[in-house]
């Protein structure tokens, strides 16, 4: 039966990346017990085919090409079962400037709006710009300086 396993783990592997965790959750759901799932796991490392380092990298540039901050991208991969030092990993690796990623965000999302005219349009635009998971720092950064 664990052939099987390797093979179901390796298909999915086939079509995208995935971390272990998500594998580990699929085999399972499929009623695969836990002690032939981690030595399949461990294969597919040690294959090549499961890394959760690459699947943290591929997730992080999918995320600051959607203009995500910090935080959005940082649950979204704990989301994924990826461990605290794989993230943390992942974004110190980052040559992401996060004040221009808000900045442009914060452009690209409120250009028709015109200027800040009031405190309620600042605290809007300042909640969505948290809510994409910028800290305060990069969304005073982004909101200060008005486009022209």
């Amino acid at each position: 039966m664990t052939t099987s396993a390797m093979h179901i783990a390796v298909g999915l592997l086939a079509r995208r990346d995935y971390s272990r965790h998500q594998i580990k959750t699929k085999l399972i759901q499929k009623g695969f017990e836990l002690t032939e799932i981690d030595p399949v796991l461990d294969r597919c490392v040690d294959n090549g085919y499961l890394d959760d380092q690459r699947f943290a990298a591929l997730l992080l540039r999918s995320h600051i090409s959607k203009g995500h901050g910090h935080n959005r991208i940082r649950q979204s991969m704990a989301q994924k079962g990826l461990s605290k030092e794989t993230i943390e990993t992942a974004l110190n690796n980052s040559d992401c400037d996060w004040f221009e990623l808000a900045r442009t965000k914060a452009d690209k999302k409120f250009a028709s709006s015109g200027a800040i005219v009031d405190q309620k349009e600042r605290a809007r635009r300042t909640r969505y710009l948290l809510a994409q998971g910028f800290t305060y720092e990069q969304v005073t950064y982004a909101l200060e300086v008005e486009v022209d």
